[in-house]
């Protein structure tokens, strides 16, 4: 935890505000928990506040959790750190503890986690029951059914709202679930009916109910007000509907309520959370607002890139990452012929970065969708780089791959006992009827349980094909369920005889003859979670391509099933995330393959948002049933997620920030709304200056600095986080003094530029150190930079873009007066040049570049 005297001067003003409500927008990297902790300790060791009456809390349980540490390192251990959730079962437990309510709070044996599953279950079985049908025949999944009653909770959404019999106050701020399949509500009102008869408290209840019990009894709403003197929330932009109003309620007296965040950085849409409530809270509360702009984590090429990604959302608080570590590291895009390509030049990229000595925990590979391992994982298990995937299962273990898997393995068993008549070992016989079993109920055949198990038994004890025990059997079945058993087995026939073609020609015939995509799409409890579902399992044709047949493919999927060993508790392996569970964390070196319209954003046309896939479960759905939803704005508000979603990537690299995209491909749109190349190449311009000696500074260096500062926005850094030596400060006030060189230098290195952004400044690469990601030399920041081969057959002078070459112009007059104010240049010192004078010290005879950059 650093000193107080060493907070910046945006950090000091959060620090000192006083009473009532504020606002504080933090960009990624900026030391907001810095800026808390130390507020808080100045309220009690200034203000005056009982460390006990101040509540510092977050959605988070991490960040409650690094708030904690930096107040218990400050001497400040009693204050409340705890995460919302704990928050709202504080409450219930006051009210138990009043008898307003009666709930399971104490039983140790209630894990809040594990209730969820249960009593989704529990509504499933009754609905089943009161239909005489097995459970999965309803076709609906039981981690999608807790998934979206979660997601109704936060929404403030009730199943009947008649019979919550909610105060007034709170009628007011609630809604009535609503879905496309009315059998989520019924539901979901099964669930609450059992959750009530047991008195359990769910992870959702605790804030629900929390906030329900404020509303409802006056005298716990009285005590937890006074409770608090301050309240500090920390990640505001991720909190949901029901946090919003319990924290309303609960700071209405005073007020002295700071939400600190980033709207850039709310992600979690999907469980709930809006950036409306971080962006409106100023005119709700009539707050102060702060910024803190300074981020100390990444360095130019990926503040740059991310500041220009962001900048296209529309619905956010302006403000911009202000660079605060220099113009080290490195952000590089690298185009790939194919989707194995581009993983076999991760991996390369990889063991590039272990060549230099830098370690597997040190790098990150960030997707958008589970749904891009397969290619990563086969090379990286070529290679025999360990890896874990963070939030999921390898892809192979994943429902919609497994389904597909199973049917495959069950044709060769199928193949065999056609050919063979039975098999030769009893457990290939168990297996034969063990994946019947299961693929006869995805895709859903509907045939009853009690059939399936007798035509097993038989096929078993007569040593037969199962599908000819159960063609035998079609005449006993109702005409719809005899139609989907005729199509099974006509499936199961050309299964057969496919089984030796390529594979991935196969697999994508078994899924069209399945309908498999329409089947997920119907039983899905929403649209995002199909459209993931079915990435998914398209995700096995791209991993069985190269494969000349079926067992060769599943060959495949057992030898690296059982050579590649769990990595669950091993500490140097190479994790792969997605960006959802990046967030609030940092790496020296970032990879995030896959930045291709489809998939970064996620759906070209806009028509999906999809929730992350943790775990191959469901995620929630933001449908509650709003009326006042405009769905001609929700693709808008999608894009922008998305948006979000990649500047939260792109701002967790510290050194070096990889990129990669399939080039068959639509690249990702935001690459070009950003215009990533251009200003990488900016990037790259700018940088020999800082690292190049002064003397050795030549007219064009200067000039390029002045324009860096200009379009680059570095007003910040050259002002404040800057410290240029003597020399250079005496070699910039000599350039800048002889301001019409400076400009005919600027002139006609502008043009030089416009004619062709991609020509990179030779030596802008440090030849001491090696290529970070094991590439050609060619490349730096940016795209692949052009080879001496291309440059050779090129045009000897290109025409000027004069949109850029103005761009530029304008740039360097504005960030000429940037660096004259970072050196402190008045007027009277910047025209010092036009006395002609002796050959100022740093300044070369002639205006020659040169040199090489160092890091």
């Amino acid at each position: 935890m650093i000193d107080r005297e060493q907070l910046t001067d945006e950090q000091t003003r959060i620090v000192q505000h006083g009473r009532g409500p504020a606002l504080v927008f933090a960009v990624a990297g900026a030391g907001k928990t810095t800026s808390l902790v130390h507020r808080i300790a100045r309220l009690v060791t200034q203000g005056g506040v009982a460390p006990g009456d101040i509540l510092a809390s977050s959605f988070s349980r991490a960040t409650a959790q690094d708030l904690e540490a930096g107040l218990t390192e400050l001497g400040l251990p009693d204050v409340n750190c705890r995460t919302l959730h704990s928050l709202g079962r504080q409450f219930l437990k006051w009210a138990e503890a009043e008898h307003h309510w009666s709930r399971r709070l104490g039983d140790e044996d209630l894990n809040p986690s594990r209730l969820g599953p249960v009593l989704a279950g529990r509504a499933l079985t009754r609905l089943a029951r009161e239909r005489d049908v097995d459970d999965h025949e309803l076709d609906i999944d039981r981690g999608e059914l807790e998934d979206q009653v979660s997601a109704w909770k936060a929404q403030l959404c009730y199943p009947d709202l008649d019979e919550a019999a909610l105060p007034p106050a709170a009628r007011e701020e609630t809604r009535q679930a609503e879905h496309d399949n009315e059998d989520f509500v019924t539901l979901y009102q099964y669930y609450e009916e059992e959750r009530r008869r047991e008195g359990w408290v769910t992870f959702d209840d605790m804030l629900l109910e929390g906030w329900e019990a404020l509303l409802r009894f006056d005298d716990l709403r009285a005590r937890a007000q006074q409770a608090y003197e301050h309240v500090l929330i920390d990640e505001f932009q991720d909190i949901s509907r029901v946090q919003y109003q319990m924290l309303d309620v609960l700071t209405e007296p005073h007020r002295n309520y700071m939400a600190v965040g980033d709207d850039d950085q709310c992600i979690y849409e999907w469980r709930g959370a809006n950036p409306s409530f971080i962006l409106d809270f100023r005119e709700e509360y009539e707050a102060d607002e702060y910024l803190i702009r300074d981020t100390f984590r990444s360095q130019a090429p990926h503040t740059v890139l991310a500041n220009a990604v962001i900048a296209h959302n529309d619905h956010r608080r302006e403000k911009h990452l202000n660079l605060t570590r220099g113009f080290g590291g490195r952000t590089q895009v690298h185009a790939a012929d194919g989707a194995d390509a581009e993983a076999t030049h991760v991996a390369g990229a990889i063991e590039s970065q272990l060549d230099t000595g830098r370690t597997l925990p040190e790098m990150v590979v960030l997707v958008r969708q589970y749904a891009q391992t397969p290619s990563l994982e086969q090379v990286f298990i070529d290679r025999d780089l360990p890896y874990r995937i963070v939030g999921n299962v390898p892809f192979y273990r994943r429902r919609p791959v497994q389904v597909l898997l199973r049917h495959l393995f069950w044709g060769t068993l199928e193949a065999t006992v056609r050919t063979a008549g039975w098999f030769d070992h009893r457990r290939n016989a168990q297996r034969y009827v063990d994946r019947f079993q299961k693929l006869m109920r995805e895709p859903n055949r509907y045939v009853s349980t009690d059939l399936i198990t007798r035509l097993c038994r038989e096929a078993v004890g007569d040593e037969t094909s199962i599908t000819d025990l159960l063609a035998a059997s079609m005449g006993a079945m109702h005409d719809r369920t005899a139609e989907r058993v005729e199509r099974f087995l006509d499936t199961a026939d050309q299964l057969v005889d496919r089984l030796d073609e390529p594979a991935h020609r196969t697999v994508d015939w078994l899924i069209k003859a399945l309908d498999y995509e329409d089947y997920l799409r119907r039983y899905s409890a929403f649209e995002e979670l199909a459209d993931r579902r079915i990435r998914t399992a398209r995700s096995l044709i791209d991993f069985a391509r190269g494969h000349p047949d079926v067992p060769s493919v599943l060959r495949r999927i057992k030898e690296i099933s059982v050579d590649r060993p769990d990595r669950g508790a091993q500490a140097d392996v190479l994790e792969i995330r997605s960006i959802h569970r990046a967030k609030g964390r940092e790496w020296p070196v970032v990879f995030v393959p896959g930045c291709n319209d489809g998939t970064i954003p996620t759906s070209r046309d806009d028509s999906a948002m999809p929730p992350p896939d943790e775990d191959d479960s469901a995620g929630a759905s933001d449908d509650s049933g709003s009326e006042d939803s405009d769905a001609d704005d929700a693709p808008v508000a999608r894009r922008e997620e998305e948006r979000r979603l990649f500047y939260v990537a792109l701002t967790r690299a510290q050194e070096q920030l990889h990129l990669s995209y399939d080039r068959t491909e639509p690249p990702s749109p935001f690459l070009a709304e950003a215009d990533a190349e251009h200003r990488l190449a900016l990037c790259d311009r700018v940088r020999p200056v800082f690292h190049r000696p002064a003397d050795d500074w030549a007219a064009a260096d200067v000039a390029w600095l002045c324009i860096g500062a200009g379009a680059l926005r570095l007003r910040r850094y050259l002002t404040t986080w800057w410290d240029p030596t003597e020399a250079q400060r005496r070699a910039l006030a000599a350039h800048l003094g002889r301001e019409e060189a400076l400009r005919e230098a600027a002139d006609a290195e502008i043009a030089a530029y416009a004619r062709d952004p991609g020509a990179e400044e030779k030596g802008a690469h440090d030849a001491s150190s090696p290529m970070e990601e094991g590439s050609d030399a060619s490349e730096t920041n940016g795209h692949a930079g052009q080879t001496a081969e291309q440059d050779a057959g090129a045009p000897t002078e290109a025409p000027v873009d004069e949109a850029t070459a103005q761009q530029l112009r304008t740039a360097f007059e504005d960030g000429r007066e940037v660096v004259e104010d970072a050196l402190g240049l008045g007027p009277d010192e910047a025209d010092l040049a036009n006395a002609p004078a002796e050959k100022p010290e740093g300044v070369l005879e002639d205006d020659a570049v040169g040199g090489t950059v160092g890091e």
